[in-house]
C-alpha cells in the first residue's frame, strides 16, 4: 500500500466507526460486539480492575468508580489499533502510537467507548454483582463475614425501592451456600454422563453442557441469589456513571 493510500485509509478508518470495528476489532455484527463485551466485562471487572471493582479482591469502596471501566475500555481499543497499525499496515509501534494521540482520533475513540459502555454496561455490573455472591460463597460460616459484606448488606444495593432483598448475613450465606450446593450438584451429574456417555456425538454434548455449567455464575441456582444479583444490578444501572 503506499503511503498515500495508507494516509487515506487511516483517515477513513477515524472518520467511520463500521470501517474501524470491522479492521481493527473484527466486528462485523451486533452479535461480533455482544461477544468482544462479555470477554471484556470478565477481563476487566475480574483482572484488570480487580483491586477497585470486584469484591473477592478490593479492600474498602474508596475506589469504587465505574469511570474506570471507561478508560481501561478506551486502553484496550487503542492498544487493539496499535497491533493492527504494525501488523497490518506495516507502522512502526512510534507511528501507531502517534496516530491514536491525534486529537481528533481520541475523540473518535471515546465516542466508540462511550458507545460500548453505555449499550453493554450492565454486563458489568453482572460480574461485579457475581464477584460479591462469590466472596459470599468463600466465607466458611452464617457467622464469619467482613466489612465489605456487612457495607452492602445495609447499603442500596441490595435494596429495591426500599424493600430489603436479604434481610442477614446469616440468610444471605444461606442461600449462597444453597446455589453453591446445587451447582456442584448438576456440575456431578453432568460429569457422570460425560462419563458414561459412549456415542462421540453425545459425549461432546454433554461436554460442552459442563462447561457451560462450569461458567455459569452461582446466582443462577439460588432465585433468592438471583433476584440479589439482579438488585445490585438494577442499583448499579441508576448510579450515574
Amino acid at each position: 500500500m503506499l503511503e498515500a493510500e495508507k494516509k487515506d485509509f487511516i483517515n477513513s478508518m477515524f472518520s467511520d466507526q463500521a470501517i474501524f470495528e470491522k479492521n481493527v476489532l473484527d466486528v462485523y455484527s451486533v452479535t461480533d460486539r455482544e461477544e468482544i463485551m462479555q470477554i471484556l466485562s470478565s477481563q476487566i471487572i475480574n483482572t484488570l480492575l480487580k483491586e477497585e471493582l470486584n469484591f473477592l479482591y478490593m479492600k474498602d469502596m474508596n475506589n469504587f468508580k465505574f469511570s474506570l471501566i471507561r478508560n481501561i475500555l478506551f486502553k484496550e481499543i487503542a492498544n487493539e489499533w496499535v497491533s493492527y497499525g504494525e501488523e497490518k499496515l506495516a507502522l512502526t509501534q512510534e507511528e501507531a502510537l502517534e496516530t491514536i494521540q491525534i486529537r481528533e482520533h481520541v475523540v473518535f475513540l471515546f465516542g466508540i467507548v462511550k458507545e460500548y459502555y453505555e449499550e453493554y454496561k450492565e454486563l458489568f455490573f453482572e460480574v461485579i454483582a457475581d464477584s460479591f455472591i462469590s466472596l459470599v460463597s468463600y466465607m466458611p460460616n452464617a457467622t464469619q463475614s467482613n466489612e465489605l459484606i456487612e457495607y452492602i448488606l445495609k447499603s442500596p444495593f441490595i435494596k429495591d425501592e426500599n424493600v430489603v432483598v436479604i434481610h442477614t448475613y446469616s440468610q444471605l450465606w444461606a442461600r449462597v451456600r444453597n446455589a453453591h450446593d446445587r451447582k456442584k450438584k448438576f456440575l456431578t451429574n453432568m460429569q457422570v454422563k460425560v462419563a458414561e456417555e459412549q456415542d462421540r456425538g453425545s459425549k461432546h454434548k454433554y461436554e460442552l453442557k459442563e462447561r457451560e455449567l462450569q461458567e455459569k455464575p452461582l446466582a443462577y441456582f439460588d432465585d433468592a441469589t438471583l433476584r440479589l444479583r439482579n438488585t445490585m444490578v438494577t442499583y448499579m444501572k441508576s448510579l450515574k456513571t
